[in-house]
């Protein structure tokens, strides 16, 4: 794994910005599509770090019967019994430096859909 420039936003929050150009190293995406692969066939919650990165999977939920706040139009919630599905879900990184996720949207036996935010990565010239 070799180094790649990254340009980072340093103080966003304070209302001014000033953009930095750091190197970090950034996993080949086969390998971590490798380590997706083997958290998803296992099913179990996983947050760890991985190369460096956070890492967090969360296996697909699928109950036919849930109990979930919902608002009530009046500015409040209510609990409703319903069924609930969210697809399983991988990601990688951190955002607006270099971030990477899979999503099982289509069903955990479906290929899952990527996403890759790398948009801060300095090309080379």
């Amino acid at each position: 794994m070799n180094p790649t420039l990254v340009t980072v936003n340093t103080h966003p929050s304070e209302g001014h910005s000033r953009a930095v150009t750091i190197p970090v190293f950034i996993p080949n995406l086969d390998d971590v599509r490798i380590l997706a692969d083997r958290l998803h066939v296992g099913g179990k919650s996983y947050h760890d770090r991985a190369w460096g990165w956070e890492v967090t999977y969360e296996p697909e939920l699928d109950e036919p019967e849930a109990e979930v706040e919902v608002p009530d139009g009046k500015g409040g919630f209510v609990t409703q019994a319903m069924p609930l599905w969210t697809p399983a879900s991988f990601t990688i990184g951190e955002s607006g430096v270099w971030f990477f996720s899979l999503l099982w949207e289509n069903g955990s036996q479906q290929p899952p859909v990527e996403f890759l935010d790398n948009r801060n990565i300095v090309k080379k010239a």
